[in-house]
């Protein structure tokens, strides 16, 4: 990946240098204003053991100062321990820091807080919880202790890391109005618009089955008043209308020239200016990301080294929670990812082609990288590259489009995104297609095989799969008693086979004993259960991907190993209900992808569906992992807000044909599926003979097609089109497939196959083509 470093400038050619910003809402970092009064101000030091500082309020529990710190024990959740702190009735809105340290906690749920606008010396109250396992999704909170004395849990986040025992971690509150702010370590963790029930109360301190320390309060006066929540980082830029199902989202280039209003995200050149302060295509960076906050999503293309630090440290300034860094210096990705794992990173190619051999070794170094996405000149690019890549869990963005018809060549090779300095002619080119218009048939996972037509998780399945044209067949795995790795989705045999108990209490021999088919039916009587060996062996060096789900523990190390003894490693995406797992594997082997599966609720408000999509997105950035929710659990504003962002995800299970449908209009990319038949025959795009015609007055032309009809084999057939005309101006005249020249100009014109799928309609058009008429 290392090679000469060019900016993305340099890929993208344009004429003049200029940047198009738009300004956001409320802009820099939120302080305390220096008139703001100290109202507490406590290190312990001067306070006795055994005792609390004077006017502190023991309200329930063990709390006491120890060795300078005020250290409260909570044996469990029915016993906490808190410790109320008088503020002046007067003073609502303030900032409540601390450090806390946890010494021991019964498991890694339980936590410790920092309660706010205490009513009553008692409750009710707001508090910041932060738990022992704050990687968790519910490691940090914002919860009000309602007036009926029971939990309201209204906001939850995550952090980079378990808060490690004998460990320093510094908390914040910054309270105004309706508005809060928490943080750890200086990093904002959460944002609400929830204090609304009270306007001002004291401070204090919990431990619930847990023992902590707590050192360092400070409260102070807070007179500025919060952004709106809206303006919270959780956002979709607006982006151009079109009617193409996943539509590449749109980054405008550092030299766009033109109207970027329509495009999601800005590419910032970030550099050392001559004061030693970051530039951001010639401005200063932190002035860039205030003007674009809430707008645009910033990414920002480094490639000199030793500025990492500096760049967290603007991030964290302008409070921008919602950025890549991209690099062709994958070290510099990585530099990044250490300071800030939250931050999401890409990595820009750069070399002059790309061959077989690269092509193989680019998403081992984009995963590697812990990056989603990579960045790749329009003239290396080809459909079948973006495929490739695609199947490998890698979100591809095109950088050029510097004409319109180059920008239809892109959307056509399906990538995820368009790098452009002339974002205008996306614009123009998403406005030409007609309504449902899928570019490329989605990756699809055939799940255990095709269950809908052969036994799950046999041989006999994953054959019937692969030559159903599945882009990734899933499978699951267990180990048996004597260590072999098989193939089994339940815990024991009893479903599937003729046999009963549980995998890990079998031998290999015995597995192999067991009738897979016979419960399905009798021409599949004698179906043995694979082991992972032989379902590696089936489909070493074919055009397929296996997405292999690891169903029982501690499996990570000999899966890596089968793998590699196959020389499979690149044909293989891993998945796992367990992050813990994942994490491991990650640590195990990087340079593969993997994904974290899960199910949840879908909010209900759009502000919430926005903040759970980001709260997602952060989380599968910070452990490196995509996203595979059930179908269920994601809807149009979480697809949309992963595309803009460069993450690919697949999503499970199928088995109806109406959600299949609405799920794929809302632009879902990955579907896993019992019913690979439904996708078989559909075709994945449309190829003209010809790109530009050129006719006289009065003459015509029959146009037609063909339809690919596979990735794999590049076969194509004839089949039923239709041609419609844009920019037409009275220049043609399209009847069927026939284009006769009416008057002199040019026409662009577009060949369409309309076909079923899922029982809908669905279009297929072709790039355009240019017909020139004259006298």
């Amino acid at each position: 990946m290392k090679g000469k470093l060019r900016t993305i400038s340099s890929i993208v050619a344009s004429s003049t240098l200029a940047f198009s910003l738009f300004v956001s809402g409320p802009q820099g970092n939120i302080k305390a204003a220096e008139e703001n009064l100290e109202l507490v101000n406590e290190s312990f030091d001067e306070v006795s053991d055994g005792s609390l500082p004077e006017h502190w309020n023991l309200i329930e529990g063990n709390a006491e100062v120890q060795d300078g710190k005020l250290v409260l024990r909570s044996p469990a959740t029915s016993s906490p321990s808190r410790v109320g702190v008088p503020i002046v009735e007067e003073h609502g809105d303030y900032m409540f820091e601390a450090d806390i340290t946890f010494v021991s906690a019964v498991e890694n749920t339980r936590w410790a807080s920092l309660m706010y606008r205490i009513q009553n010396d008692d409750y009710p109250y707001y508090q910041f919880a932060v738990r022992r396992g704050t990687s968790a999704l519910n490691g940090l909170e914002f919860a009000t202790r309602n007036e009926n004395n029971r939990w309201a849990v209204s906001e939850t986040n995550f952090y980079r890391e378990n808060f490690e025992y004998d460990k320093s971690y510094h908390l914040k509150v910054i309270v105004s109005g309706n508005r809060v702010q928490q943080y750890v370590n200086g990093e904002l963790v959460i944002e609400s618009a929830g204090a609304t029930q009270w306007s001002n109360g004291d401070v204090g301190f919990q431990a619930s089955g847990s023992t902590v320390q707590f050192d360092n309060v400070r409260v102070t006066t807070y007179d500025e008043e919060l952004p709106p929540i809206e303006n919270s980082n959780a956002f979709l830029p607006e982006e151009a209308e079109t009617n193409i199902i996943n539509p590449p989202t749109i980054i405008s280039g550092p030299d766009t020239t033109g109207d970027a209003s329509k495009a999601a995200s800005s590419l910032l050149e970030v550099e050392r200016g001559q004061d030693g302060l970051l530039e951001a295509n010639g401005e200063p960076l932190s002035d860039q990301l205030r003007l674009i906050r809430n707008e645009k999503i910033p990414v920002l293309h480094v490639e000199e080294e030793d500025l990492e630090a500096q760049i967290v440290q603007g991030l964290d300034e302008t409070q921008t929670t919602d950025v890549l860094v991209v690099s062709s210096n994958p070290d510099i990705v990585e530099a990044v990812k250490e300071l800030n794992p939250k931050i999401r990173g890409g990595l820009v190619y750069d070399g002059e082609s790309l061959n077989k051999n690269d092509l193989e070794a680019l998403p081992f170094q984009v995963h590697s990288s812990k990056s989603k996405v990579v960045l790749i000149p329009q003239k290396l690019l080809s459909q079948e590259i973006v495929y490739y890549l695609h199947n490998r869990m890698v979100s591809v963005w095109g950088i050029g489009a510097d004409s319109l018809a180059s920008t239809h060549e892109l959307i056509h090779m399906g990538v995820d995104g368009i790098v452009t300095n002339n974002p205008e002619h996306s614009a123009e080119a998403f406005s030409q297609y007609p309504e449902n218009t899928i570019v490329q048939r989605p990756i699809v996972a055939a799940h255990r095989g095709v269950p809908s037509l052969a036994p799950e998780n046999t041989m006999a399945g994953y054959r019937l799969a692969y030559d159903l044209e599945a882009d990734m067949i899933e499978t699951d795995l267990h180990r048996t008693k004597d260590g072999h790795l098989i193939i089994m989705h339940d815990y024991t045999v009893d479903r599937t086979t003729d046999g009963t108990g549980a995998v890990k209490d079998m031998t290999l021999e015995e597995i192999k004993k067991l009738d897979a088919g016979i419960k399905y039916g009798e021409e599949f009587a004698g179906e043995p259960v694979p082991t992972f060996k032989e379902f590696l062996q089936e489909f070493k060096g074919k055009d397929v991907v296996l997405l292999v789900e690891l169903k029982a523990y501690d499996l990570e190390e000999q899966v890596i190993e089968e793998i590699k003894e196959e020389g499979m490693m690149n044909q293989v995406v891993i998945q796992n209900f367990d992050m813990e797992s994942m994490k491991t594997f990650n640590k195990l082997e990087p340079t593969l992808a993997t994904g974290y599966l899960f199910s949840a609720g879908t909010p209900t408000s759009y502000q919430d569906k926005l903040d759970n999509a980001k709260k997602m997105v952060d989380y599968g950035t910070t452990w490196n992992v995509n996203l595979n929710a059930s179908y269920r659990t994601v809807y149009e504003e979480f697809i949309t807000y992963m595309r803009q962002r460069g993450m690919l995800s697949m999503h499970w299970t199928f088995r109806d044909e109406d959600p299949f449908a609405d799920k794929l209009r809302e632009g879902l990319i990955g579907p896993i599926t019992d019913y690979m038949q439904w996708l078989t025959h559909s075709p994945i795009n449309l190829e003209t003979p010809i790109q530009k015609v050129n006719l006289k007055v009065g003459k015509s032309r029959n146009i037609q097609a063909k339809g690919f009809l596979s990735y794999r084999s590049g076969e194509t057939e004839n089949i039923e089109t239709e041609l419609y005309a844009m920019n037409n101006d009275g220049v043609v005249k399209i009847e069927g497939n026939n284009v006769e020249a009416l008057s002199p100009g040019t026409a662009q014109v577009f060949v369409k196959h309309t076909f079923t799928m899922l029982d809908q309609e669905w279009n297929l058009v072709s790039e355009p083509i240019e017909v020139n008429v004259k006298e």
